[in-house]
């Protein structure tokens, strides 16, 4: 395979260097040779006599001998070109022509003057490509971008002018200073990525991002230079099919292949001049352009981290990021590593990359089979990436930074149960979710949910704490830059119920706001006394009456008016969350049947159902959810309307669509970026579905779903170990829970490794025997061709079956 390869891409490089000159190949063909009439071989593409390319006209082959004998120009410093430019100095040369410093004496200022090469000026299709590009390089004006002027002929020699930037090229900077400072490549770097956010916003690709492509004028600004080689996004052909224009040290893949290439090239060799400033050294080196480049298609460059250990873990990463070998596996644009470049100038967690992967096989058995959370018809059929991210570390973090207030923030943490009943506790729940999805709803406060703060704790190492209490909660709400919290208790007196909550002032712990409410009967809590908490609390952070009386603070109308209802509500979420979907169905039945037009009830009453293949029960409860979707908060209600625009609709852009409206509205909620990552995964885009899991692990480094969605999408990728990795990090992170061990047995099957998956299949139903499991066993040992263990499990399943659904479904899936 490397020898096809080698000879292909060997072929690639001599089929441009004649593209290149010609325009395009396809003249009249001839192996005899147009200049010495040499007679040579059908397979030879150069004469072996006097080495004249064949297979060109005779007029062309002419051209080319004429440009490689043309004396190349020189111009004295002090001589005049065209009497309008005085020559100061030289700056330098390329492989596009030589640069010099001339003083432009119509306008009285400095430019810098290009004389292209006379074997590239020579043709005419060349010469119109850069005219053409040299229009679309000129409408990028941006302060990291170095001017483009004009493209000018005088006696027949061509050149550019451009705009003149006094300082070093990044290149020079680098050979004479050696490995850069972090803080001051990372400046360079997101100066450059400004300009190349620019250019790529107006369609406009470099291909050939350099360090001598880079000025660093007197005040240490980057300058990106010479776009007059660039190719517009959005025109394809402008240039010669097959050329191959860039410098090898810098190309990408593509580029070095003479592909189609889009801004994702200039990505690549970006990543490149990162490593080469904290480095001091190229990523690849070769004696030839066709050993480097074929060096970019296939080796693995070394860490930086590893050249370099000042460099962060997380820049090391996204180095390597930027530099994968597949277009769709880097960052898709300058702008999200600009992103990622500032979370490390903060010390904040960014996307990474993974290694290569290993090609999912099976040892034992090649079989078909329809798993539930891979979304794989066969295991025939799977998709090895060659690379992508690592994620933000799983491991919980005992420290983190304090942030930066939020403005109008509060966290409702704890009310206590002060009634001496304990079959009221279940109010400790209730009431604070209660209050945090009526204070959300006012569009007025950013409110810090339960789970964000246990999100916290967790990365604290606090994973021990089942409630948070006032002096944690201060400490939470702390480092998470929240300025006001909520404490609370309820108590009863016969049938009068009485709920009290205080806000404090989270720096001083000042008393901002007294409050209570009371009320016959429990009901009352939803009846009215969580809308006068609301307001009160509002009021006591400093939002004002007459937005308060504006805002929609009437929690019946955007969650349910009964608290049974909602008491199973939570239940039914909590164990749809588990994957224990008999009992959330069972608990979202009853809260809609409490209440029948609760509209998130029946959101997760749609997802449970889908979860146990119940599609009659799925598609009434989606259709329920949609008619009460103005029922529900606004976040619930974007929610509602993406799933079922996925789902329903089948519209999976409008889902994707809503899914990033709702998360970029609410970038601490990371369920929505485990949703958003579920339909990136579905559409094979691995490296915006590992984006969307670091946001979510960033929030909750032990966040169970999105270890679980990690470990199937890199099974998927074909990486097995690491997949493995994070399902075993899942069931760390949630003792006691079956579905992390169902998932392991799901990859032993895929893997071959038959008795692995019995053995894991079995320790789930010991945890949770109602799981379903038994099925998976029945056809595994139908596989093992032993009948009778097949039979007693398929039995076993089906005594057991929760729903009619698994029943209908059978053990074959």
């Amino acid at each position: 395979m490397i020898s096809m390869y080698v000879s292909r891409l060997a072929d690639t490089f001599t089929d441009s260097l004649i593209s290149f000159v010609t325009e395009e190949r396809g003249n009249t063909l001839s192996n005899r040779c147009p200049k010495c009439q040499t007679e040579n071989p059908d397979t030879v593409k150069f004469c072996g006599e006097c080495g004249t390319p064949l297979g060109l006209s005779e007029n062309v082959t002419e051209a080319f001998t004429r440009t490689l004998e043309t004396p190349k120009q020189e111009l004295a410093t002090g001589a005049s070109f065209t009497e309008r430019y005085q020559i100061i100095e030289k700056l330098g040369k390329g492989g596009m022509g030589k640069v010099y410093r001339v003083l432009d004496k119509k306008l009285d200022e400095e430019v810098a003057l290009k004389l292209l090469n006379p074997e590239i000026a020579s043709d005419k299709k060349t010469l119109e490509r850069f005219s053409n590009e040299l229009k679309l390089a000129r409408k990028i004006v941006h302060k990291n971008v170095g001017r483009m002027y004009e493209f000018m002929e005088e006696q027949g020699t061509h050149f550019i002018t451009m705009e003149y930037v006094p300082g070093e090229d990044l290149k020079s900077f680098i050979k004479r200073v050696g490995q850069l400072p972090v803080g001051k490549a990372v400046s360079i770097g997101k100066q450059i990525l400004d300009g190349l956010e620019e250019a790529h916003r107006l369609g406009t690709v470099h291909r050939d991002l350099k360090p001598s492509n880079i000025m660093i004028d007197k005040e240490g600004n980057a300058r990106i230079m010479d776009f007059g080689i660039a190719r517009s996004m959005h025109t394809k052909g402008m240039t010669a099919k097959g050329v191959i224009i860039g410098t090898p040290e810098y190309m990408s893949p593509e580029q070095a292949e003479a592909k189609e290439i889009d801004h994702r090239s200039d990505i690549y060799s970006f990543g490149i001049i990162l490593y080469e400033m904290l480095t001091g050294q190229l990523p690849f080196e070769g004696d030839t352009p066709l050993s480097i480049a074929l060096k970019h298609k296939q080796e693995v460059p070394k860490e930086p981290k590893d050249l370099n250990p000042l460099i962060p873990e997380d820049l090391s990463r996204l180095i390597l990021r930027c530099m994968e070998k597949e277009p769709q596996n880097r960052y898709q644009s300058a702008t999200k590593i600009l992103a990622d470049l500032a979370d490390v100038e903060q010390g904040k967690p960014t996307t990474s990359r993974v290694g290569q992967p290993k090609p999912l096989t099976s040892k034992e058995i090649t079989v078909s089979f329809n798993l539930k959370k891979l979304w794989v018809p066969s295991l025939f059929v799977f998709v090895a990436a060659i690379v992508a991210l690592i994620i933000w570390q799983t491991k919980p973090q005992k420290e983190i930074a304090q942030a930066p207030k939020i403005e109008n923030s509060i966290a409702v943490i704890t009310f206590t149960n002060q009634t001496g009943d304990p079959s009221y506790d279940y109010l400790q729940d209730v009431i604070p979710n209660l209050l945090i999805t009526n204070l959300e709803n006012t569009g007025f406060l950013y409110v810090a949910t339960w789970e964000r703060m246990f999100d916290l704790l967790k990365q604290m190492g606090r994973n021990d704490v089942a409630k948070i209490d006032s002096d944690l909660g201060f400490e939470l709400c702390q480092r998470e830059g929240i300025e006001a919290i909520v404490i609370g208790s309820y108590t009863k007196a016969g049938d009068l119920f009485v709920t009290d909550a205080k806000v404090l002032d989270v720096e001083t712990r000042r008393l901002m706001k007294s409050t209570n409410s009371r009320g016959d009967g429990v009901d009352s809590i939803l009846k009215t006394q969580i809308d006068q908490l609301s307001r009160d609390i509002a009021q006591g952070i400093g939002i004002a009456r007459k937005k308060i009386a504006e805002s929609k603070l009437r929690v019946a109308e955007v969650a349910t008016s009964s608290l049974d209802a909602y008491n199973h509500f939570l239940k039914g979420r909590e164990a749809f969350e588990k994957h224990y979907y008999d009992e959330a169905r069972q608990n979202l039945e009853r809260a809609v049947e409490y209440d029948p037009e609760f509209a998130v009830a029946y959101f997760y009453l749609a997802r449970t159902s889908s979860s146990l293949r119940n599609i009659r029960a799925q598609n009434e409860a989606w259709e329920k959810a949609k008619l009460y979707a103005n029922k529900a908060s606004e976040k619930e209600r974007l929610w509602i309307e993406a799933r079922y625009a996925s789902v329903v609709e089948k519209d999976r852009e409008k889902a994707i669509r809503l899914f990033q409206e709702v998360s970029k509205k609410y970038p601490k909620e990371k369920i929505f970026h485990l949703a958003l990552a579920q339909f990136y995964r579905q559409k094979k885009l691995f490296a915006e579905t590992l984006e969307e899991l670091n946001k979510a692990l960033h929030l909750d480094p032990s966040y169970g779903a999105t270890l679980n969605l990690l470990a199937y999408t890199y099974a998927e990728m074909g990486d097995n170990d690491r997949a493995l990795e994070y399902f075993r990090n899942y069931a760390s992170v949630s003792p006691g829970d079956a579905d992390p061990l169902d998932s392991m047995a799901e990859l032993f099957f895929k893997m071959g490794r038959l008795d692995d998956a019995i053995a894991k299949y079995k320790e789930a139903l010991e945890i949770k025997p109602d799981f379903g499991a038994e099925r998976w066993i029945s056809y595994i040992y139908l596989i093992k061709n032993n009948y009778e263990e097949a039979m007693k499990w398929t039995d076993q399943f089906i005594s057991v079956a929760p729903s009619e659904g698994l029943k209908a479904q059978g053990y074959l899936g």
